[in-house]
């Protein structure tokens, strides 16, 4: 059985996901999605909505969150989930009116989910894949994500042979701000696939 943090997350999906679907993701979720695909699993597709192959910087890549910050929100788990999660939300809302409304969706997660999620983050480094028969991917990002900037969604794109879209004006959630525009996105990528 696979440990916490991001093997542990890519193991259920390897087993239990169906073959061949289509994935599409955003965040921590694309991290996982692309870990899976680097573990081998058949995708017909991979979507990856406010997606980085490394989310901290170091190592020769800048575009990422300092290790010191995303420790500093793992300590700050440890003391107050709440107000750890607020500290998040607002980050993510400064973007616009729009943001701050789609960051403040009650959506929660358990504290041990939110730990293991910070885990996989800061263990995740999938800048070079390996995979052999790696799906097509389509990268969407917003040009003022305040956790994901838009060099690293180009740098991903290009290492996995992937397309790329950014809206100038979005954050990270462009799929709850922008849905009309994500979707449009995605239906291109899929009619150019002709899946």
């Amino acid at each position: 059985m696979a440990g916490p943090g991001l093997e542990g997350m890519v193991q259920p999906l390897m087993a239990n996901a169906p073959d061949d679907a289509l994935w599409v993701t955003n965040s921590l979720g694309a991290t996982v999605a692309l870990a899976a695909a680097e573990a081998g699993k058949p995708m017909r597709a991979l979507v990856l909505i406010g997606a980085t192959p490394r989310f901290t910087l170091g190592d020769g890549w800048s575009w990422g969150v300092p290790v010191e910050e995303l420790a500093a929100m793992q300590e700050g788990l440890a003391r107050s989930v709440a107000a750890t999660v607020r500290r998040f939300r607002r980050r993510l809302g400064r973007v616009s009116t729009a943001d701050a409304r789609a960051a403040a969706d009650p959506v929660t997660a358990t504290p041990r989910g939110l730990e293991v999620g910070l885990q996989a983050l800061a263990e995740g480094d999938l800048r070079y894949p390996r995979c052999t028969g790696r799906p097509r991917t389509l990268w969407i990002g917003g040009e003022q994500d305040p956790l994901v900037p838009p060099e690293a969604v180009r740098s991903g794109a290009h290492t996995w042979g992937g397309q790329v879209c950014q809206l100038p004006e979005g954050g990270h959630l462009v799929h709850a701000t922008h849905p009309e525009m994500v979707a449009h996105w995605i239906d291109q990528f899929l009619e150019g696939s002709g899946s």
